[in-house]
């Protein structure tokens, strides 16, 4: 299990630190390693609209000149009437023009009903540098006492704005997302859910780096499961199923414009598993498949329809009651069909070669130590060798990538991220 170090991929969620909201900035920072000569200055703030009703949605925008790439920005908002701070969403991007970082705050459905006021914002250079502002743009802390640009900063006022109405969510929202490169059939890309329960994308460019990363659902808290499905209603788009705390399993069908189509349900009585994997094409008919274990280790094969519905489920396994993680990376082994891995509670990693028609070839240990990883998974190809990549989350939220060599082994690991241990669900 390799820790060579990799590209990092930021967080596209803000997490607390303290009193403070995380508004980073998003994907792969800039590749240019240069000294701050300045201290990064915020020159424009702005949100849109500044009441909001029920259902709305308001953006803050926050412009720094830089003269170097800045890792992340930090905002506190606090509602006027209970002095809490709250944290949101935040999107990143950069001008290697002018030097110039927009970063957007989205406050979405669910935000408690009140008045909110920006209280200050910190910058944190890629050099390791921290500037802060205080609401009047008055600088408060500055850790490498960086000269000042000769642009005043302007104060934090504009990014007030007021909740009018607060929005129940009782069923997961979901919004338009960005396609570009959004789970084809040979690049991995993540879906993630945060302790608020959004959901977010992180898609990836191919060649071992990550796009921008977007959010694309709210409300997603209900699920105790949720996973990747593949096109599982053969309609070209890829799509997501999920477990509510009931039993009940709902396909979220993706539509062609971005965004998302109602969701149908599609099992009940689903909570007797557990552990749900989507398993490709396994029984070889052309359509993508579920594989479920149930409490006493009994593994069973859901064949998908091709409708976005099941056929006559049958029993492919017994004792994987032993298994702490399973999932399918797909072909591992370049035989063209859906593989199975799990791991052991001796930290074993187990690879199950899947025959192509519902069954099994062979198994054997392709790894230990893994017990180190926290979560597991992967179906796709990260680094764009054309063989498909494990990713493991380690104890210390890094991204661990783990490189398969087209014939059920590995060419190597790395470090790809940082920040993934704040994400209850990966997939």
């Amino acid at each position: 299990m390799g820790s060579t170090p990799r590209r990092r991929v930021r967080n596209w969620l803000a997490a607390i630190v303290g009193s403070i909201m995380v508004a980073g900035g998003l994907g792969v920072a800039p590749a240019a390693q240069a000294d701050d000569t300045f201290a990064p200055v915020p020159v424009a703030v702005s949100t849109t609209p500044v009441n909001v009703a029920s259902g709305g949605h308001a953006t803050s925008r926050i412009t720094f000149q830089a003269s170097g790439p800045l890792n992340d920005v930090y905002v506190a908002f606090r509602n006027t009437a209970t002095g809490e701070v709250h944290k949101e969403l935040t999107q990143g991007s950069y001008s290697a023009a002018d030097f110039t970082y927009t970063f957007e705050v989205f406050f979405g459905q669910g935000t408690p009903a009140g008045s909110y006021r920006a209280q200050y914002v910190e910058a944190r250079t890629e050099v390791g540098n921290v500037v802060a502002y205080w609401r009047d743009g008055s600088i408060v802390h500055n850790s490498g006492n960086l000269p000042a640009s000769g642009t005043a900063a302007v104060t934090l006022e504009a990014l007030d704005f007021n909740y009018v109405t607060s929005v129940s969510i009782d069923r997961p929202h979901t919004s338009g997302f960005y396609r570009d490169a959004y789970w084809d059939n040979y690049t991995m890309s993540l879906l993630i859910r945060d302790s608020w329960g959004r959901l977010g994308l992180f898609p990836t460019g191919g060649n071992g780096t990550w796009k921008q990363a977007y959010e694309v659902g709210s409300g997603w808290n209900i699920f105790n499961l949720m996973l990747a499905a593949g096109d599982f209603n053969n309609d070209g788009e890829n799509d997501v199923i999920a477990r509510d705390g009931s039993g009940a399993l709902y396909l979220y069908p993706a539509d062609w414009h971005g965004g998302w189509f109602p969701r149908q349900q599609i099992g009940w009585g689903w909570h007797v598993f557990s552990s749900v994997f989507a398993a490709g094409d396994f029984n070889g008919d052309g359509n993508n498949d579920l594989l479920a274990r149930k409490t006493n280790g009994e593994l069973v094969l859901y064949p998908g329809n091709g409708h976005g519905g099941f056929l006559s489920a049958s029993t492919v396994g017994w004792g994987w009651n032993g298994m702490t993680s399973i999932f399918s990376p797909g072909d591992f082994d370049g035989d063209r069909k859906p593989d199975v891995l799990a791991r052991d509670s001796a930290g074993n990693l187990v690879f199950y070669g899947g025959n192509g028609r519902g069954g099994w070839t062979t198994s054997r240990v392709i790894g230990q130590g893994w017990n180190a990883i926290t979560k597991l998974g992967g179906v796709g190809d990260f680094d764009g060798d054309r063989a498909n990549d494990v990713w493991g989350i380690d104890t210390a939220g890094q991204m661990r990538m783990y490189y398969g060599n087209g014939s059920g082994g590995w060419k190597g690991s790395g470090v790809v991220g940082w920040g993934w241990g704040d994400f209850n669900a990966v997939f």
